[in-house]
């Protein structure tokens, strides 16, 4: 039976995981129609989600991929520097002002919380966030410099 659709990405995540009972991707994670109105609510936020903000946690969770698919890493040795997002995601929302704001801070927190191994981090965060920085493109705006 499909989840309500009031259920939020986060419970489904806290009470499931990513995957089904087959170990595919719950579409959940990915579908626009799920993603898309998250990814704008984070750049109406206050602070605004800047595509510099999104991408500066992207490309960190990039580079770990790139060792994970090159095999010239492990989980077990990336392990740290993934859970360091969580560390990051907090310095940034406590800043005062905030850099990010609180939905991206839960919405990283919650998902570093929920990767147990390698699999949950390149088959389930993965393409999770990856749905979140593309279906927000069309959001997340530049910072403005002062």
């Amino acid at each position: 039976m499909p989840p309500p659709a009031e259920q939020s990405l986060s419970d489904i995540l806290r009470d499931s995981g990513y995957f089904d009972a087959a170990g595919n991707l719950r579409l959940d994670f990915v579908v626009r129609d799920r993603l898309a109105p998250i990814a704008e609510d984070m750049a109406n936020a206050h602070p605004p989600l800047t595509s510099h903000q999104v991408r500066r946690f992207f490309q960190h969770c990039r580079a770990i991929e790139a060792k994970l698919r090159a095999k010239t890493s492990t989980w077990a040795a990336e392990e740290a520097a993934f859970r360091q997002l969580d560390v990051a995601a907090a310095d940034a929302f406590g800043k005062m002002p905030p850099k990010i704001p609180e939905l991206f801070h839960d919405f990283i927190k919650s998902n570093v919380a929920a990767v147990k191994n390698e699999k949950d981090f390149l088959k389930g965060f993965l393409p999770h966030f990856e749905a979140l920085v593309g279906f927000g493109s069309q959001y997340f705006k530049e910072r403005e410099r002062n």
